[in-house]
């Protein structure tokens, strides 16, 4: 191979790899186009999202801090419904020793009575014929 050969060998890989280049040059390009075009998009559209986040969050917080609030009063009010079924059991055992049982003996002894009473007189009109 002479020289001429060998340099229009070189001269035309050297032309192919000038032309992949620049086609991978232009793809390239057009990647980055594309990138730059998509990263302009997702920033216009991250402000709205963030705000909308930023708002969702506060607003569930909120919501958050109400469901304690109310399970609180929930748990208070149980409290007070117990403590209620207590006074309400004390209280009946108090008439029960109070007034039950005094009204019981009162019977008893209105019973007894009428009972002496009722003898008293059967005894008293059966001596006299």
């Amino acid at each position: 191979m002479d020289i001429s050969t060998s340099v229009a060998v070189i001269a035309g890989l050297l032309l192919l790899n000038t032309i992949f280049l620049v086609i991978f040059l232009f793809k390239a390009f057009k990647a980055f186009t594309e990138a730059r075009k998509f990263l302009e998009t997702a920033r216009m559209q991250l402000t709205p999202l963030s705000h909308d986040i930023t708002r969702i969050s506060t607003e569930a917080k909120g919501i958050l801090t109400t469901v304690q609030k109310d399970l609180d009063k929930v748990g208070d009010s149980l409290d007070h419904v117990r403590d209620t079924t207590q006074n309400i059991k004390e209280f009946e055992h108090m008439i029960q020793e109070r007034i039950q049982e005094p009204l019981l003996e009162i019977t008893a002894f209105l019973s007894a009575l009428a009972t002496g009473g009722r003898v008293f007189w059967q005894t008293l009109f059966r001596s006299r014929p």
